[in-house]
């Protein structure tokens, strides 16, 4: 249905494609090597997980006789975390056929990889990410409204209402509990979820570890275990404080946000909710919708720019920073159609803090103005000037 803003170099270089499951990672290697010869392996399929798992060298002698059938040809692995052991193999078959055949290795998760310190072929594949739609994949289908309350995963967008809602209530409860128990990640799995609910309900806000230890009943070390769980497995991922000394930032606390609003919501128990303009929970998704909007379109623009959020001793916020090396733009998120001038307050301090630094406010006004010696834009607006940039 949507044409997705990642362009991936099938047939010119080897390359991973991670991403959260149903982000359509399949379903887009699969359009890319469209009428291709292409050797596919779905680790999905349990009866090709234990073929493989028995004897990984299999895979390479079923390739190498699958070459012989023709010059070139493009090998598929899908979800290779699962049977981290094949990385070997590949690497192998990577230096002797590496004229005739280019790979393309998709996952739903790192931690496996990185827990087991498996090959990750040397550095040679390059590393792209696929996560749920955006508003300009979306294009005249994108609704506010709806991305708010039901997020954009692929099978979720433009279906029924009840649709929506049994899809995602079955990715929370089923799918997300069930990833980290088929890779044995945690051990007390009633914690965990009950955690998962936790860190839904604070997504986007500063993470307290001891409050979120004392009611899920387990240690704050453990709860930090947890976040990283779900950051490794493509969930969640963490923006820092933004500190002029990197020393001073590794003593803050990160905020989270998961990487769907519709899976946040159904693990909060919010899909049947509304979520209704001027009000607090409708502003504090606005703002997890433009972070993570934003961190979607940066990676896919490949933007090597540093996100964090900017809070003092006593309280001051900014609600994001970029670092783009050469300039350095504060942003802060309102929901309204109208920003008053002490709304803007911290931004400008900020901007004092740091000379050279640019502020902006993102609203959803009709039209860009100035409030308070600060730009205000309307979001789409937004994104397309850091398009420019």
């Amino acid at each position: 249905m949507f044409k997705r803003a990642l362009s991936l170099p099938v047939g010119e270089h080897f390359f991973f494609l991670f991403g959260p499951r149903q982000t359509g990672k399949t379903t887009l290697v699969e359009e890319s090597i469209a009428n291709r010869r292409a050797f596919k392996v779905n680790l999905l399929e349990t009866d090709t997980l234990v073929k493989y798992s028995r004897d990984p060298s299999l895979f390479r002698r079923e390739v190498l006789f699958w070459l012989k059938q023709a010059e070139t040809g493009i090998v598929f692995i899908d979800e290779v975390q699962r049977l981290p052991a094949l990385l070997n193999e590949v690497q192998v078959l990577m230096e002797k056929v590496k004229e005739r055949t280019t790979f393309v290795l998709t996952g739903s998760s790192a931690r496996k990889l990185k827990r087991e310190s498996v090959n990750l072929l040397g550095g040679r594949a390059w590393s792209f990410a696929l996560h749920p739609l955006t508003h300009q994949e979306m294009a005249d289908a994108f609704d506010m409204g709806d991305a708010l309350r039901y997020g954009s995963l692929p099978p979720v967008v433009g279906v029924p209402t009840q649709d929506r809602v049994r899809t995602l209530r079955s990715y929370s409860n089923t799918y997300l509990k069930q990833e980290v128990m088929d890779e044995a990640l945690v051990r007390n799995m009633p914690a965990f979820g009950r955690f998962l609910e936790l860190a839904a309900d604070q997504s986007g806000m500063p993470v307290n570890y001891t409050n979120m230890a004392s009611e899920t009943g387990v240690r704050s070390k453990t709860i930090r275990e947890y976040y990283q769980v779900i950051e490794d497995t493509l969930l969640a991922f963490a923006l820092p404080p933004y500190l002029k000394s990197a020393r001073k930032r590794l003593t803050m606390h990160p905020i989270f946000y998961l990487f769907d609003l519709g899976v946040t919501n159904a693990l909060c128990g919010r899909l049947e909710a509304e979520v209704v303009a001027g009000t607090e929970m409708f502003g504090r998704l606005f703002e997890q919708f433009i972070v993570l909007e934003l961190r979607r379109l940066m990676n896919y623009r490949e933007r090597d720019w540093g996100m964090f959020y900017w809070r003092t001793a006593h309280g001051a916020e900014v609600d994001l920073v970029l670092d783009a090396g050469s300039r350095l733009l504060a942003v802060e998120i309102k929901s309204g159609t109208t920003v008053r001038p002490q709304e803007l307050k911290n931004l400008r301090n900020f901007i004092a803090d740091y000379p050279g630094s640019e502020g902006v406010c993102v609203c959803r006004a009709d039209h860009p103005h100035e409030t308070g010696g600060v730009r205000c834009l309307p979001w789409r607006a937004f994104f397309a000037e850091l398009s420019a940039w």
